[in-house]
């Protein structure tokens, strides 16, 4: 009996149908030479972009093990584990993947192996760890798995148990970012060294080189505008990050190594498996890095201390670049609050929810520039008044919550003044963007245009102003970093806010089809109020976006009504037909 090849299922809804979808496979072929060239062509042979990645999928497994590298590839292309289906049973591999994040182990070993094995027989020359699926990793073998520099994994002879495997182990190997194993035979030589050859098949390099694809962005044809003239929005940051980031650390209370002026104890050693704040964070540039804490880029000093402190990009500026202030407790000889100048519009501030009261949420921030804590209200229809389909936030005391400080109202005879506080307001997105990226801290870029729903989707239009700048990779970053950082502040307390980077240009129809990302579009039809744009079916809900949101912003951004049709509609009977139903009725004579 022949055995099965793997295959991708791709599902989505039909574009004018709740209930109906369609399922498009992809067949992988067998044995190739590289797994993510070969699925990257099976992918796009079948008609499929990367936007489609986002569509509902699961990895039909066939009958060999070894499909382990296509389902690496497959998570890597995609961005997610994806549901695996092994004849006909479904496998939540993801769900396996957070059980392996959470196993207790026995803490760092004393001497960290170089190469370990899990699974197979006992090589003789590396650390085991025998694997039994229904058997429960010990503490001291998590901690083997967890900590070794690298992992051979023989996984079982079946496919199920063999994806399961891979995935526990993948999960306990997550210490602070994801390090897959290498899928070994168990017969490979004794490696000497980090990076011997011929142990295994790297899954991480798999992952991460399918994850390069998934990445790649749109080159833009970006059009160069005008620099702003006032940058003192950004001046207590730009001097805050251009600080010697030794003075910053040393007001963290941390020190330089004895035998490397290069390396300091990190102030953040509650994330370290060993707990404590031996020399880790290495310091190059003015920025600094940590292992142990996963940090994926080098952080400059306003990023160090908000990521410490847990304190805004606007207030950790504050703290830097005012050699008196404190974050915990006033100093000794500091000014009274309502005797200095408040912080200035357009703050971003760390607000605690002090009182839930019928028609405001008052709250206390703690201004760095005093030293002391400033009373703050927000008005419960800014958090109410939101669009259909978006849940209201609801706030409770002790909630601490990402807000925009908007207007001060000065002390009265009673006492003193408070500030106005929005966590809806679209400028609150544009300074957590503006914050994490320097080519807008400096000039470089701009942002022209902002528009969100709070709790649910924000797209932020950006420019250069020097050329041959990417704007866009500017502000997503290395390794999504400066975005996933935005995204964080936006969503305290919990929430599910998206932001998205959207490239300007003059050209209507470019921008219209910029603002609808990620959607690819097909054609259009625009005028002076209306568009009407057209999509593959696949693409459809992406373009409309969860009840509609994400043409709303596109329209929003760009002065327009946006509708979306699936390709092949007539969009000249379409966009007629929409500025019928658009058109004022008469009103009837009185």
């Amino acid at each position: 009996m022949a055995k099965r090849n793997s295959q991708i299922a791709v599902v989505w809804p039909e574009p004018m149908s709740p209930t109906r979808t369609n399922t498009l496979t992809v067949d992988l072929p067998p044995d190739p030479g590289d797994h993510v060239a070969a699925v990257i062509e099976a992918w796009t042979g079948r008609g499929l972009t990367i936007a489609d990645r986002r569509s509902r999928m699961s990895f039909v497994a066939g009958d060999d093990p070894d499909v382990i590298p296509y389902y690496a590839a497959v998570c890597g292309l995609v961005g997610r584990w994806v549901e695996a289906q092994v004849r006909g049973v479904p496998l939540d591999l993801g769900r396996t993947y957070d059980e392996g994040r959470g196993l207790t182990d026995a803490g760092r070993p004393a001497v960290i192996p170089t190469w370990a094995q899990v699974g197979g027989d006992d090589p003789g020359h590396l650390p085991h760890v025998p694997f039994d699926p229904e058997t429960r990793l010990s503490p001291e073998d998590v901690s083997l798995i967890r900590h070794a520099y690298r992992l051979r994994m023989v996984p079982p002879g079946r496919v199920k148990p063999a994806l399961l495997c891979f995935a526990l182990v993948s999960g306990i190997r997550h210490l602070g970012r994801e390090r897959l194993p290498f899928l070994s035979t168990g017969r490979e030589p004794e490696p000497l060294r980090k990076d011997s050859p011929g142990q295994g098949v790297d899954l991480h390099r798999i992952r991460s080189g399918a994850g390069t694809h998934r990445r790649l962005r749109q080159r833009h044809a970006y059009e160069v505008v005008e620099p702003v003239a006032d940058l003192t929005t950004y001046e207590k940051l730009a001097r805050a990050n251009a600080t010697p980031i030794e003075t910053v650390l040393s007001r963290l209370g941390c020190s330089a190594a004895d035998d490397d002026p290069t390396r300091w104890s990190c102030p953040r050693p509650g994330r370290h498996s060993f707990k404590d704040a031996r020399p880790s964070l290495e310091i190059r540039r003015n920025q600094a890095r940590c292992g142990f804490c996963g940090d994926r880029v080098r952080l400059t000093p306003t990023q160090l201390v908000a990521d410490t402190l847990r304190i805004t990009p606007d207030e950790a500026a504050s703290f830097i670049v005012d050699l008196k202030c404190v974050t915990g407790r006033p100093a000794l000889g500091y000014r009274q609050p309502n005797l200095a100048a408040p912080p200035r519009r357009g703050t971003l501030v760390t607000a605690y929810v002090s009182a839930s009261k019928p028609d405001r949420f008052d709250c206390v921030f703690h201004d760095a520039g005093v030293g002391y804590s400033r009373k703050a209200v927000i008005w419960r229809p800014d958090t109410a008044n939101l669009p259909e389909g978006v849940v209201p936030v609801r706030l409770r005391p002790g909630d601490v919550v990402t807000a925009l400080t908007v207007e001060f109202q000065p002390a009265t005879a009673g006492g003193p003044g408070r500030w106005l506080l929005s966590i809806t307001a679209s400028e609150l997105a544009e300074r957590a963007m503006a914050s994490q990226v320097q080519e807008i801290i400096d000039g470089r870029a701009v942002v022209t245009a902002v528009e969100r729903v709070m709790g649910a989707r924000a797209k932020v239009v950006v420019a250069p102003t020097k050329p041959h700048l990417d704007a866009v990779g500017a502000c997503v970053g290395v390794e999504n970093t400066h975005i996933d950082a935005a995204q964080r502040l936006l969503n305290r307390p919990a929430r599910t806010e998206r932001m998205e980077i959207i490239a300007y240009s003059s050209d209507l129809r470019t921008y219209l089809a910029n603002a609808l990302h990620p959607a690819e579009i097909v054609d259009m039809r625009v005028n002076d109020d209306n568009a009407v744009v057209a999509v593959t079916p696949q693409q459809f809900r992406n373009a409309v976006g969860e009840g509609g949101l994400n043409a709303q912003l596109a329209g929003w951004l760009t002065n327009r009504y946006v509708e979306v049709v699936v390709a092949g509609t007539d969009l000249d009977a379409a966009l007629a037909a929409l500025e019928e139903r658009r058109r004022p009725k008469d009103l009837p004579e009185t």
